[in-house]
């Protein structure tokens, strides 16, 4: 009983340790597992671009991975771009906005009879008269302004990555005690690259055709901004549950300011909801699957422990992050109860039992 206790004591220690160690190293740990999380999504369409016939047989493995590097920086920076010049924007319109909002809210105010005690001028002068908008959006560019210098070390983690990863395998062998110690961790090595590569890339693909589907709803309707947010609606799609709501809130909320009418707040609120549906609902499960085999319930936990951690940058993480604890406890005899509890169903494809090492 007192082992018990003791180690007990210890487990709960160790945890608040590790949690404090997250907690402050946060600059440093987010650039590092983006890095490593670029570089999952950049091999799998390096590899993928192998299976073209052309292109397989023409371009090398490591000219396949510098062009996807290439590419991902340039995208990359055109996203930055698109930010900073659309917030620029919108600090410039802040003050029509603004009034266009004020004007939308007094109506609503009417509508509910509330024009007598309290009046909606004591109202908007106690509450939505302080609202500054171009202060706001000030602080946000400062935000954007630190993002694209997180994405610049982003990218300096990834490219270095990549010129590892060529020679990763290599280093294993070297550094691993026995031939049967090194194919097993290359084991799970590959089972960890194979899963959360696939889920990665695929999500991706799926953000950026929601992304599309999302700006073509605003384009038609003539929400402002419409390519901004749908970049920003498939960013925050990486975030399970809780992403999807909080990316129509937003254009949503604009659409308020810019047209100050029920009318347009529900086809906007309307056709991004659907858009969110048909991918979430039709085209995300018949993609994905369960790759990532993980609870729901363990995915919403894990949403709130990184988020409460990391903040956004811990959410958008959190699903490969317990992705990659879940698979290797699942290689180990005294883990693998822990990842059968924490998976949806509690199946792990594997050749050799657990806790074996694979025949020398």
């Amino acid at each position: 009983m007192n082992n018990r206790f003791r180690n007990l004591v210890y487990g709960l220690a160790f945890a608040i340790m590790v949690g404090f160690i997250l907690r402050i190293g946060k600059p440093i740990f987010i650039p590092i597992i983006s890095g490593i999380i670029s570089v999952y999504v950049l091999s799998t369409m390096a590899t993928s671009l192998g299976k073209v016939p052309i292109v397989g047989s023409v371009i090398p493995l490591w000219l396949r991975h510098i062009v996807a590097l290439l590419a991902f920086i340039f995208l990359g920076f055109l996203l930055v771009v698109l930010f900073a010049e659309n917030i620029q924007q919108v600090i410039a319109l802040a003050p029509q906005y603004q009034a266009t909002l004020l004007g939308f809210v007094g109506e609503i105010a009417r509508m509910l009879g509330i024009d007598d005690e309290p009046s909606w001028g004591t109202i908007r002068s106690a509450v939505l008269g302080q609202l500054d908008l171009q202060r706001v959006i000030s602080t946000t560019v400062t935000s954007v302004s630190a993002l694209g210098g997180q994405v610049f070390v982003v990218f300096l983690y990834a490219s270095f990555l990549m010129a590892e990863r060529l020679h990763f395998s290599e280093k294993i062998v070297k550094a691993a005690t026995t031939k049967g110690d090194a194919a097993r961790i290359m084991e799970i090595v590959g089972s960890v690259n194979e899963r959360i590569g696939n889920y990665l890339t695929v999500k991706t693909l799926i953000n950026v055709m929601l992304g599309l589907i999302s700006y073509a709803c605003m384009r038609l309707i003539g929400v402002d901004f419409a390519g901004f947010f749908a970049v920003l609606i498939g960013v925050l799609n990486y975030i399970p549950y809780v992403g999807s709501i909080v990316g129509v809130a937003f254009p949503v909320l604009l659409t308020a300011a810019q047209f100050g009418s029920i009318e347009a707040i529900v086809i906007v609120l309307i056709s991004l909801t659907a858009s969110q549906v048909f991918i979430g609902g039709f085209v995300e499960p018949r993609l994905l699957g369960r790759s990532m085999n993980l609870s729901p319930f363990v995915v919403l936990i894990s949403l709130t422990v990184w988020y409460a951690l990391w903040g956004i940058g811990g959410a958008i993480l959190a699903v490969p992050m317990t992705s990659v604890v879940v698979i290797v406890l699942a290689e180990f005899r005294p883990t693998r109860p822990i990842a059968i509890l924490l998976s949806q169903n509690g199946d792990f494809d594997r050749n050799t039992q657990p806790g074996e090492l694979p025949a020398k």
